[in-house]
């Protein structure tokens, strides 16, 4: 092939892929259902993606992105297939359909193996807030044959400090540290998490007091103790200038790593793991007693542990509690443990 016609398909390639985007076609809202690395590797949960709700909308050369609530606007351009904000980020759009957006960063600025990609949703809104009232707003549930709205940042309680805040970030941020305070002048959490739900009322007062989920249930009467403490200090939301009923949704993270999105058996595990060290310390200072009880947290957090039971089996053994060390030593033998099996040959005929 003449080098000029191979030039030629090479110019044409180039136009091919970095064909015009239909402007038109990329306006709207855009919520990302998955976050990922450019290899592919999800840099987010499903779940964590859902609880951030990124929203990208574009407009006529302008650019709105909101992540946690908490919006930005810029100006962009349009080039083929390529966006450039005016703070100089590129993204690439990878894909466009009337249902669905890819974009792939592109800035300079950021390493090739930080860059994301977004798989976004296009949402039947024409506005960021026309969005946030069809999933937010308008979906209210029932609860005593009575209606509620999820707490968001366009129907919300006030909560009284010094002053009454006006905002949904200074009533979020307040009443949390208000009930995380109280709960830890009742409680000592480590590595745990909590996750609570709770109603205002029309007239302020707290209802339906919800355990969501927990690592540590001898701590749930007082995280319960906590939000009704905060009783007296609520202002009931308000829609349409009329009081209404809004469920609080919160979750209180103990020693967890943030950069990790961990499931409750995952958080389990790692608070046995901590349990699990006390209980040696207190085995090897002959308090056998105090390890029994410590390792039988440990197994109700984490069962499938075989050191924890291992440990837990000789602490039986040194106080003399044959049928108990039988017991987790034959479990243990189930599982492959041959230590386990010398130790009924032993012990247990």
């Amino acid at each position: 092939m003449k080098p000029f016609c191979l030039f030629l398909l090479v110019i044409l390639s180039q136009q091919l892929l970095a064909q015009d985007i239909d402007a038109e076609k990329l306006k709207g809202v855009w919520v990302a259902k998955r976050v990922e690395y450019r290899n592919g590797y999800q840099m987010m949960s499903d779940e964590e993606v859902d609880r951030s709700n990124i929203v990208f909308v574009f407009e006529d050369r302008r650019l709105r992105f909101y992540t946690g609530g908490k919006g930005t606007t810029v100006t962009y351009t349009l080039s083929g297939s390529r966006i450039r904000t005016a703070q100089n980020a590129t993204y690439q759009i990878d894909k466009l359909t009337d249902y669905e957006l890819q974009l792939s960063e592109q800035t300079s600025t950021v390493l090739r193996n930080d860059q994301l990609r977004f798989i976004c949703a296009r949402q039947d809104a024409s506005s960021y807030e026309d969005y946030i009232q069809k999933r937010f707003v308008l979906p209210a549930a029932k609860y005593d044959t009575d209606s509620f709205f999820v707490m968001n940042e366009f129907v919300y309680p006030k909560f009284k400090t010094r002053l009454i805040d006006s905002t949904f970030y200074e009533t979020y941020q307040n009443s949390y540290n208000y009930i995380e305070d109280a709960f830890r002048q009742l409680a000592r959490p480590r590595r745990d998490r909590f996750r609570v739900s709770f109603i205002v009322s029309k007239t302020g007062r707290i209802e339906n007091i919800q355990v969501v989920e927990s690592s540590d249930p001898k701590n749930n009467d007082n995280l319960v103790k906590a939000i009704k403490a905060s009783e007296g200090q609520w202002i009931p939301a308000r829609v349409h200038n009329k009081p209404v009923r809004t469920q609080v949704n919160y979750e209180f993270p103990y020693g967890l790593p943030e950069n990790r999105q961990l499931t409750l058996e995952a958080v389990q595990a790692l608070k046995a793991k901590d349990l699990f060290e006390t209980g040696l310390q207190q085995f090897n200072r002959q308090r056998f007693e105090e390890a029994l009880a410590t390792f039988n947290q440990c197994i109700q957090l984490d069962p499938a542990n075989v050191s924890i039971r291992l440990n837990r089996a000789a602490t039986y053994f040194k106080l003399n509690r044959m049928a108990e060390a039988c017991e987790d030593w034959k479990m243990l033998e189930k599982a492959g443990e041959k230590e386990a099996t010398k130790m009924i040959k032993k012990y247990c005929q």
